[in-house]
């Protein structure tokens, strides 16, 4: 179930940035210089109330795209936040304490919860590092080990008298 609501708030997150997107191109048609890349939903309203007002049918379809995606923008919003707050009594019945790590959401959390499962299923907190992909490699922690032992070099080949510019002596 957790892993269902986590993977719902995942697609609203993509649908909002999709959103987005299609305002911002809508509003650099409309706007002289355009808008800033990274909107809000404030933002976006405000620059489309003080925009020029359309000259032509182009413009004015522009105009009204833009305020229906600003219009579903508000809906997605309110349904981010209210899967946010499922999300965060979810990780709340469950007793993690996940969001209390920097940088640990609801969304975040209750992805490591779904995902993880039941975490006594790992004999160790080592395994438990391996399976996240979060254990030590041996290059990155502790003391280096030495380098490999060389092979031992010979001695370089002695070059001959044909190497020196002399002839052998005939036999």
């Amino acid at each position: 179930m957790v892993r269902l609501l986590v993977d719902r708030r995942d697609e609203l997150g993509r649908a909002r940035t999709d959103i987005i997107s299609r305002v911002h191109h809508l509003l650099l048609e409309l706007l002289p210089g355009g808008a800033k890349k990274f909107l809000t939903r404030g933002q976006a309203s405000y620059l489309l109330r003080t925009a020029p007002p359309p000259d032509n049918i182009v413009a004015q379809t522009r105009h009204d795209l833009a305020r229906e995606l600003i219009e579903e923008l508000t809906t997605i919003d309110a349904k981010i936040r209210a899967a946010d707050k499922q999300l965060r009594q979810l990780v709340t019945e469950r007793g993690s304490t996940l969001t209390e790590l920097y940088g640990i959401g609801p969304s975040g959390a209750a992805r490591l919860i779904g995902d993880v499962a039941d975490i006594h299923r790992f004999r160790t907190a080592a395994h438990f590092a391996s399976w996240n992909g979060t254990a030590p490699l041996e290059a990155s922690s502790g003391r280096p080990a030495p380098p490999p032992a060389l092979p031992r070099r010979q001695p370089p080949h002695q070059p001959g008298p044909a190497h020196h510019g002399r002839r052998p002596a005939p036999p």
